[in-house]
């Protein structure tokens, strides 16, 4: 395992491929990567929401020990996430967050007796080795030999919206005056 460097990181290696599924149909038994069985790991990801809040979730991802590699299902995290902030700050809601790494399952625990300061959590905190971008799949079906399958859209949010958006008329809807 390679170490972080870089101002601000801490002193602790890198840990872990990580990839995001934002199907929520979708289970993956198999690993993206090298398509060997995957089993699970439980361990609690940080997470950085838009504008200063950072979250530990104790969430169980799928895991290829021959890859290194995390899957989280997008619409469970964001389904966290909105119960959290539902609680604490509904302003929080729809904003952009960024799955930062993996927390010791000792900090994680001393962190829900005694909340720790940001900069001690980035601190205690394991960076991802590789972040893949979020993973696509291939819509099923017959083609024709020669043509490829085209992509399949993952389905948009249907909690981690901002409630501002999820109000207000999208751009097809017709206006009346």
């Amino acid at each position: 395992m390679s170490t972080t460097g870089g101002p601000g990181s801490g002193e602790l290696p890198t840990r872990y491929g990580f990839i995001m599924n934002p199907y929520p149909e979708m289970r993956l038994a198999n690993c993206p990567i090298c398509n060997r069985k995957t089993g699970q790991r439980k361990l609690p990801l940080l997470i950085h929401v838009e504008p200063k809040q950072l979250v530990a979730l104790n969430y169980t991802c799928r895991y290829c020990r021959h890859c290194d590699l995390l899957v989280a299902h997008k619409h469970e995290i964001e389904h966290l996430l909105y119960g959290l902030f539902l609680e604490l700050d509904s302003g929080a809601i729809g904003n952009d967050y960024l799955v930062y790494g993996t927390l010791e399952k000792a900090h994680w625990r001393e962190s829900t007796k005694r909340p720790m300061p940001p900069a001690e959590a980035l601190k205690r905190a394991f960076r991802f080795e590789t972040c893949y971008e979020e993973l696509r799949c291939t819509q099923a079906g017959w083609y024709p030999r020669g043509q490829k399958p085209p992509m399949m859209e993952p389905p948009p949010s249907r909690e981690w919206v901002r409630a501002d958006r999820r109000s207000s008329p999208g751009p097809d809807a017709e206006r009346t005056s």
